[in-house]
């Protein structure tokens, strides 16, 4: 199924990396699952819990989703 992904953060309040790139590149290699950790996106805010953020449409139906997660978490982006 074919995502774009509006944008996607991971951060702590403090610091944080817009990850929007990395999301998409993972997904256009067919991967619709996202593991939220330090190795997937690098640790902007070393020893601080980061959270996840995505807004993303799915191109064939164009509905628009968002998705939030915890450090450490897995999920898909398509049930």
């Amino acid at each position: 199924m074919a995502i774009k992904v509006i944008g996607a953060a991971y951060g702590s309040k403090q610091a944080g990396f817009d990850v929007t790139q990395i999301v998409q590149q993972r997904l256009d290699a067919g991967n619709d699952d996202v593991i939220v950790d330090n190795s997937a996106f690098g640790d902007p805010h070393p020893g601080e819990t980061k959270r996840f953020g995505i807004v993303y449409q799915i191109l064939s139906t164009g509905e628009i989703l968002a998705r939030c997660a915890t450090e450490n978490e897995r999920f898909e982006l398509v049930d």
